[in-house]
């Protein structure tokens, strides 16, 4: 009798049984995704760091870089920016980028250095790092352009409101 009740739960418990198929919630974007970004003549892959945290922890750790890898800084204010290398186990260029996109200023940065290296002007809205020596090999100088439209693409892909970063 005991084993009919047992039985009869169960298999009511199987009946029951939805056959609506849940799919699971689309895998979130997060900051080590690279995306497809045009600086200059060049087509590079840039992880998005939007957040605090992320900028705050941006290439630290990262022991190699792809030839065209790296990372864009976003900020929602022209200011003067300031990195330093702190935990960060290679020698980094930094291109310090107009609201447009334009580079104003690109500078070399060296590994594990704890000196802030900063931008000489207060019209950056966001800043790129790629491996030592990536802007001069691709001639990526002052006044190339980044395309502001694929970070736009990069930002919404991440669940970021991009005009609040590229106007």
């Amino acid at each position: 009798m005991i084993r009919s009740f047992f039985f009869s739960v169960a298999l009511a418990l199987v009946a029951c049984d939805s056959q609506t198929k849940v799919s699971a919630p689309a895998a979130e974007l997060g900051v080590e995704t690279r995306f497809p970004v045009r600086m200059g003549q060049v087509l590079g892959q840039l992880r998005i760091a939007a957040t605090d945290l992320e900028k705050a922890r941006g290439l630290m750790g990262v022991t190699k870089l792809n030839d065209a890898e790296g990372m864009a800084f976003m900020y929602d204010a022209e200011t003067r920016m300031s990195f330093w290398m702190k935990d960060t186990p290679l020698d980094l260029d930094i291109a310090f980028v107009s609201r447009d996109g334009t580079v104003l200023e690109v500078r070399t940065m060296t590994a594990g250095d704890t000196e802030t290296t900063a931008s000489t002007t207060d019209q950056v809205r966001f800043a790129v790092e790629m491996r030592a020596g990536w802007f001069r090999d691709f001639g990526v100088k002052p006044g190339e352009k980044i395309n502001v439209d694929d970070l736009r693409t990069a930002l919404k892909a991440r669940g970021f409101d991009a005009t609040r970063f590229i106007p």
